[in-house]
């Protein structure tokens, strides 16, 4: 099955032709922010219950889709986040109605999506399939490297994008890997979306564990950016800052969560992608993060 880093990256090699010339956009800075504005973009009851980015066992999806959800279920996760939402409209090769019935039949909950990078001017059909799927977030993952050359046009484009799911009862975001944190002309790239992106139009997702690999501390980005952050992927890592099972790496999981007011946390979603026993690796994440305070 083709990698979901490579179907995204040939997805944004599409997008990218198709970049409209960006729009003057206001953004907020960080330090604009009041207590207020903070204290708005926190939900005011945040679901206990974890989540889990379906990409965790993507190989077992493509064998059996609905079994495998199945298996997520009973382990007792009770959100999904999915991948592969494409420009045409369609959600894992199907429509997203069908993706999130199959979800919701076996008691979980579709909330947020990946999808491939887009532009505003093909936002309409990436919109129409969300709220189709009944989606609560839609998040763009990743940027191929011919769209890091100017990372302020990025942002304007997010900026662009969000305003079309404003009133759409869907919040638009990005969702950052490590390259983010590899400095540009002395500026750190996530740092430069981040300030450059409205509060109001664009969130974002961050994956704890590529934020330390990339060599910040998720509590720094927190303190730095409070009420930015309405998703979490909960990612483990060891020693040397590769990837390991929730729980048995040196992410200080419960140091964060503290902190989920101030991120603005809504969901979170565990995401393991070794393929070696994924269903064994979420097992574990699930009991350590049930030992944790919420």
């Amino acid at each position: 099955m083709t990698s979901r880093r490579k179907f995204i990256k040939t997805s944004s090699l599409m997008a990218a032709g198709a970049m409209i010339a960006p729009m003057a956009c206001s953004s907020k800075k960080q330090g604009e922010q009041s207590a207020e504005t903070v204290k708005a973009a926190a939900p005011e009851i945040m679901p206990k219950e974890m989540g889990v980015q379906a990409y965790s066992v993507r190989d077992a999806l493509k064998e059996d889709f609905a079994g495998s959800m199945k298996k997520i279920a009973d382990i007792g996760y009770k959100f999904i986040e999915g991948y592969g939402l494409g420009l045409d409209g369609q959600l894992y090769g199907m429509a997203p109605s069908e993706y999130s019935k199959i979800v919701s039949d076996l008691g979980m909950e579709l909330v947020s999506c990946h999808s491939s990078y887009f532009t505003a001017d093909q936002a309409p059909k990436v919109i129409e399939a969300s709220q189709e799927a009944g989606l609560k977030h839609l998040v763009i993952p990743y940027l191929g490297d011919e769209l890091r050359g100017d990372y302020r046009k990025v942002a304007e484009n997010l900026n662009q994008v969000g305003e079309l799911f404003k009133g759409t009862g869907v919040t638009f975001g990005y969702h950052n890997h490590a390259f983010e944190f590899e400095k540009s002309n002395g500026e750190i790239p996530l740092e430069i979306m981040l300030e450059n992106t409205d509060p109001e139009l664009v969130s974002f997702e961050a994956d704890l564990y590529w934020v330390k690999k990339g060599g910040y501390e998720p509590l720094d980005l927190i303190n730095k950016y409070p009420g930015r952050f309405s998703l979490f992927h909960v990612k483990d890592a060891n020693a040397n800052l590769d990837q390991t099972t929730v729980g048995e790496g040196i992410i200080d999981f419960q140091s964060i969560f503290n902190q989920k007011d101030k991120a603005g946390l809504e969901y979170y979603f565990v995401e393991d992608e070794r393929t070696d026993d994924p269903f064994g690796n979420l097992t574990k994440a699930y009991k350590h993060i049930n030992t944790l305070t919420i």
